[in-house]
């Protein structure tokens, strides 16, 4: 299970992340409310542990817009402040458990375990634009019935794409979720797996345009675009 974890403490996010890997979860952690937004962007998630109090504003504003947009998948709220107010507030707004600083780790990783096996609806594995159809679960990619071998890399950075077609992806968003370690401004890795992937992906409909200063987007060629490749 993919589990999102978003909280600003220093020592207690990678804790809980660390926590979560050895219970053979799948984790990512963001800081901020407009990093965990970026995340939700880029992947579907089984789970988010969401803290309240973040640097750029409440968590709970977070799970409103995660309940308005259509995500059932369960939110563990954790917060310092017992007021049953707050608790009433974040139960309003889509919570499905509640939980209060500072507590063990062995309840939290129970109310984990109780909240996945409640679970919710999981977005569709399948992700499809143009003539690409990428299969999350089985690993695999075709283009008009035909399958493409991809390196696990370029599979990853091509699902982050089509999760989010017409989105302008940077390239330090893409080293951060599919390489996992930060973008200096002078690796050149990006550019690299798109141009194998533009390889790869020839005659599917779809190109990954460049945006300048950002990084790339993908979207389906038309009539106009067609014929003047890829930038």
């Amino acid at each position: 299970m993919r589990i999102l974890v978003v909280e600003d403490d220093p020592d207690l996010g990678p804790f809980l992340v660390r926590a979560l890997e050895e219970a053979s979860h799948a984790a990512d952690r963001a800081r901020t409310l407009e990093e965990a937004r970026g995340r939700l962007k880029e992947r579907p998630y089984d789970l988010v542990s969401l803290d309240v109090t973040l640097p750029d504003g409440s968590g709970l504003d977070l799970l409103r817009e995660i309940r308005a947009a259509g995500h059932s998948f369960p939110v563990l709220v954790l917060t310092s402040r017992g007021e049953v107010r707050q608790k009433v507030e974040g139960l309003d707004r889509g919570a499905d458990d509640y939980l209060l600083k500072p507590f063990a780790l062995d309840e939290y990783l129970s109310r984990v375990r109780a909240l996945l096996r409640r679970g919710g609806a999981r977005p569709d594995p399948i992700l499809r634009l143009g003539g690409i159809t990428c299969d999350e679960a089985a690993h695999r990619v075709t283009v008009s019935g035909r399958e493409v071998a991809l390196t696990p890399k370029e599979f990853s950075l091509l699902a982050m794409f089509l999760r989010s077609p017409g989105v302008a992806i940077s390239r330090s968003q893409a080293v951060n979720s599919v390489w996992k370690w930060s973008f200096d401004g002078y690796s050149n890795v990006v550019d690299v797996h798109v141009s194998a992937l533009r390889r790869k992906l020839r005659g599917s409909g779809v190109r990954f345009r460049a945006v300048p200063g950002v990084g790339y987007l993908v979207e389906e060629e038309t009539a106009a675009t067609a014929g003047g490749g890829d930038e």
